[in-house]
């Protein structure tokens, strides 16, 4: 970590599907936007009530990119934590800029339902840029069998149905 570096964790709801960044061979990195909208309890009026959703853009590298694009989708509950940073740039003349969460970790919110992890083989080595062998974009990372033996068709289409019901009453 660098000296004033901001490092924050942010509780949120993916509002796009990962993004692959960058050309085949090259270190992997992938994007999506982040919403966030904080909500409090009215007493006086018996009820929640939202405020405005912020929107950050999230960036991911190397294994944590290629994790992302395969767990990750639109709508999912994530709690992401890493680094914010100010990206800069010049198009036709004027400057821009833009608030970006550079990833240090992204999960799945738990308290929002349910995940089944599969870890990583320790023998497939890190994703980097230069690295040889084969391209991890192409190249799925082999993987261990899921920690839970809980892989019934049953609960599968239950936790389907979970999300599906968790998605539609946190939308709007």
């Amino acid at each position: 970590m660098s000296i004033n570096e901001i490092k924050t964790t942010v509780f949120g709801f993916m509002g796009t599907q990962p993004a692959r960044l960058g050309q085949p061979g090259a270190t992997p990195v992938c994007s999506f936007r982040l919403g966030s909208t904080p909500a409090y309890y009215d007493a006086s009026a018996g009820v929640w009530k939202r405020k405005s959703t912020t929107w950050l853009t999230v960036k991911a590298f190397r294994t944590l990119a290629v994790n992302a694009l395969a767990c990750l989708h639109k709508g999912d509950p994530v709690i992401v934590s890493g680094s914010l940073v100010t990206e800069e740039w010049t198009s036709d003349g004027q400057s821009h800029n833009s608030l970006v969460l550079v990833a240090d970790g992204i999960g799945h919110d738990l308290a929002r339902g349910q995940d089944t992890f599969t870890k990583i083989q320790s023998g497939a080595g890190p994703i980097d840029e230069g690295a040889a062998g084969p391209d991890p974009w192409t190249t799925p990372l082999t993987s261990s069998p899921p920690e839970t033996a809980s892989a019934s068709s049953a609960s599968s289409a239950s936790s389907a149905a979970e999300r599906t019901s968790v998605e539609a009453s946190n939308v709007g």
